[in-house]
């Protein structure tokens, strides 16, 4: 199995994570919506690090957003 080039996801250990199933992004999205959630990409491309982040839902991605000048 390999990583879609464009996927910013280091967290290899996940089971949705890409490098480990041929179903590309599918059932990372698939996951994280389920949940309530954005998926970790998304917060990778609003802000340079997501280190100890546990949030990973709606509001805490449109903060960060916001929060960018």
């Amino acid at each position: 199995m390999s990583k879609l080039s464009f996927c910013p996801c280091t967290d290899t250990s996940c089971q949705f994570n890409p490098a480990n199933h041929s179903q590309g992004c599918d059932l990372c999205v698939e996951d994280s919506l389920k949940c309530g959630e954005i998926p970790k990409c998304f917060f990778l491309k609003a802000t340079d690090s997501i280190e100890g982040f546990e949030d990973w839902s709606f509001e805490h991605f449109a903060r960060l957003v916001l929060a960018k000048d």
